[in-house]
């Protein structure tokens, strides 16, 4: 009698673990209106199965388990609660696969005390714990996992669905898992081995992803600290402007004095002054294009500080064939690249040499300067091992990808060039 009994609370809390656990993989919120539904749903099933185990026995009842509770709960999530039908069905695979552990551990305790109380008792033990241990830890994160696509999902719930057939073809429609034939004892560790080999796959194309994004990331960030440097040197310019305009008035009366007392070498001395402070207020005109003028300027500024010669060469219109702040990311990259390779040159001839060119829709960009060291090149890229260096080449393939150009690195007696055309 108390053998039946725990049977009979094992069937019914075997199949409220799947429902639920179905229900709640997906995502379905563990409210009151959502857990009555949920039950009601099992009553129905509940009566269905005790009819047909009435009518035709244990056997045959099990063996339409599947058409009484799986199939049936999978259209209820389909069609009422809205998800897609692969998500049921894997959701409701992965609920039966998580059964198993109550299935293990219920034939361990049955093996070790011979008893078949025990095997029941131990099994409704395990089945709430492992809801328990699912509610708490585990259902709040698969909702994202069953959200992914139909081939992200077929990956996914490639081994619970392999499970579930083999399970039913030989244990409910046969006994072929109990018969010996080492071809099917053998099968799960074989669907094991194909699961595992395609979730490595999924693993790396995952990881290669998140490498792309943090890259995308990095480039973002690089653009983003090179306009803040642009924006304050311009800031600085304009404040730099509006200091001499103040004094303008007092250095007149200056030249002035100095004039007055014969002293002119010292007013032209002082003339030259003013005119280099103005200098570096200025925004020369390279081309039509004010964002160009910009950036040259401000490098050129940079280059000259540092002691180095920046021969500018660029011919291009107003309006570029391609996006302004792209054309000059690329361009403040390769400056920025060619002046560190400058400071580490040991010659007292430290220059670059800048070329840009439009023809039509086309940019033509070439920049030359002189290396003492050959960097290191891999597929034709040039490569450093030192922290925080190699970033702004990579920006720079980025850009002229997403601009669907190529961009060419060469070493040419001793001479760095980089061409890109867009």
């Amino acid at each position: 009698m108390l053998v039946q009994i725990l049977s009979a609370i094992h069937g019914i809390t075997t199949m409220l673990f799947g429902i639920y656990c179905s229900a709640f993989f997906l995502g379905v919120k563990p409210n009151r209106k959502n857990i009555m539904t949920l039950f009601l749903l099992f009553s129905g099933q509940g009566c269905l199965y005790i009819i047909d185990f009435l009518l035709f026995g244990e056997t045959l009842a099990n063996m339409s388990y599947p058409l009484i509770v799986h199939f049936p709960l999978i259209l209820f999530l389909t069609y009422h609660y809205k998800y897609p039908l692969i998500s049921s069905a894997i959701s409701v695979f992965s609920a039966y696969l998580c059964c198993q552990i109550s299935n293990w551990v219920g034939l361990f305790a049955l093996a070790v005390t011979g008893a078949q109380w025990c095997y029941y008792f131990v099994r409704i033990l395990t089945t709430v714990t492992t809801f328990v241990i699912l509610f708490k830890y585990v259902f709040r994160s698969t909702k994202t996992i069953f959200a992914k696509n139909a081939r992200e999902l077929s990956i996914i719930g490639f081994l619970p669905f392999v499970y579930y057939i083999f399970d039913y073809t030989s244990t409910k429609f046969s006994h072929l898992l109990y018969s010996g034939n080492k071809a099917v004892v053998e099968f799960m560790g074989f669907a094991f081995c194909i699961a595992y080999l395609v979730f490595l796959m999924i693993y790396f194309r995952e990881y290669e992803n998140k490498q792309e994004l943090k890259q995308y990331s990095d480039l973002r960030e690089i653009q983003i600290q090179s306009m803040q440097k642009e924006i304050e040197q311009v800031k600085i310019s304009s404040q730099k402007l509006a200091i001499l305009r103040h004094d303008m008035r007092h250095q007149l009366n200056i030249i002035l004095t100095q004039l007055q007392n014969d002293h002119p070498d010292k007013a032209q001395e002082y003339i030259h002054e003013i005119s280099s402070a103005y200098d570096d207020t200025i925004i020369a005109s390279y081309s039509r294009n004010e964002m160009l003028n910009s950036v040259l300027s401000i490098y050129h500024s940079r280059f000259t500080d540092k002691g180095f010669s920046l021969n500018c060469n660029v011919s291009t219109g107003k309006d570029l064939p391609c996006p302004d702040l792209a054309i000059c990311t690329i361009l403040s990259n390769a400056l920025e690249n060619s002046m560190h390779a400058l400071e580490n040159l040991e010659s007292s001839s430290k220059w670059a040499k800048l070329t840009l060119s439009q023809k039509k829709n086309h940019l033509l960009f070439q920049l030359e300067n002189p290396v003492e060291k050959i960097p290191e090149f891999v597929d034709g890229v040039p490569v450093s091992n030192r922290n925080g260096h190699g970033i702004g080449v990579k920006s720079i393939i980025y850009y002229v990808d997403q601009l669907n150009g190529q961009c060419h690195f060469s070493i040419t007696d001793h001479c760095f060039v980089l061409r890109i055309i867009i």
